[in-house]
């Protein structure tokens, strides 16, 4: 089989390519010109230069591919609204489509988000049947996935796109050369998170969310989105997690939510002013204050996705970044 990927080089992507080869895929990985990730050196497959906004740059490789795997997104979430995010991930998943459209693709596997779904509750956790209010946040990274869902969904209601859509929570493991989410575990590591407040996220080993992907090639439904996630937990006990892993003494303090958003508001004031991107904003702050608790039972029941313990990929992570001495 041969398949195209598109953000390649990320987290999530190396984690994809290094599945896909391991099931003895040719790949065609697409990987953005400003990229400066070594990930792929060395891998058996083929490498081309390109953007999702420019579709001349990658449409004559989709010819030969059977399938496709787009994961390349902006994820910033700062400024909340920001165009830029808006046109990668809309108009850049929508040229990736119409080219995979013109290229009869069997199988579209788009990576979502599992905010394009209201969260639940401890009692009641958040599923794919569930809505998305996530307006109110007026952040564009939010709206943009949800977006770019209605769309493939629509696509597929209207032309039986065969789209499958993989939902992830928040992932950590390997490869995170950028760092993206890992950025959480070394801003504990380094000294630079004096503590925690209110709020719960689902964690997910990137390794699962790629063998789910892997897996939808073949399982799964068409027309349908999987939320990828594993364990529901607050911050008290990530952070203790982290601490533990990394064998780092440090006691944490726990801040009230209204002083971190405080904090978060001149925070943003002050980056506006100097035109730098805080390391906390008030956006973030309240996105970080969600209590975010998800099932992933579809994923795990038809795509047989794993479900690794967020230990694992807090570790994976930590000794990945001290392999290749990625500090922040």
């Amino acid at each position: 089989m041969k398949t195209f990927v598109t953000g390649a080089d990320g987290m999530l992507g190396t984690n994809v390519v290094l599945e896909l080869l391991s099931r003895n895929h040719d790949i065609v990985c697409l990987v953005h010109p400003s990229s400066k990730s070594k990930t792929l050196l060395g891998l058996p497959v083929q490498i081309i230069t390109g953007d999702v906004l420019n579709v001349s740059s990658f449409e004559s490789y989709l010819s030969s591919c059977e399938y496709v795997v787009h994961i390349a997104a902006s994820t910033s979430v700062w400024p909340g609204r920001n165009e830029l995010v808006n046109r990668i991930n809309i108009e850049g998943t929508r040229n990736v489509m119409t080219a995979s459209q013109r290229a009869r693709i069997k199988r579209f596997i788009h990576v979502g988000s599992a905010n394009s779904f209201d969260p639940g509750t401890l009692e009641n956790l958040g599923t794919e049947a569930n809505g998305y209010t996530g307006w109110k946040y007026k952040n564009d990274y939010l709206d943009s996935k949800y977006k770019t869902q209605l769309m493939l969904l629509g696509e597929f209601k209207k032309n039986k796109f065969p789209v499958i859509i993989i939902s992830p929570t928040f992932m950590l493991g390997p490869y995170d050369s950028g760092p993206t989410s890992g950025r959480l575990l070394l801003s504990m590591v380094e000294g630079k998170v004096p503590g925690y407040s209110k709020g719960v996220k689902n964690f997910v080993h990137a390794k699962d969310v790629a063998k789910a992907i892997a897996n939808a090639m073949t399982m799964g439904r068409l027309g349908e989105a999987y939320i990828a996630g594993c364990e529901n937990m607050d911050y008290a006990t990530f952070f203790n997690k982290v601490k533990t892993i990394s064998g780092v003494e440090k006691k944490l303090i726990h801040f009230p939510f209204f002083l971190v958003l405080i904090g978060g508001f001149f925070s943003s004031i002050f980056a506006r002013i100097i035109g730098k991107q805080p390391d906390l904003s008030y956006g973030m702050v309240r996105l970080m204050g969600i209590e975010q608790y998800y099932s992933s039972a579809k994923a795990v029941k038809e795509l047989q996705m794993p479900q690794t313990p967020t230990d694992k990929a807090i570790e994976d992570c930590l000794n990945w970044f001290r392999a290749n001495n990625i500090k922040l």
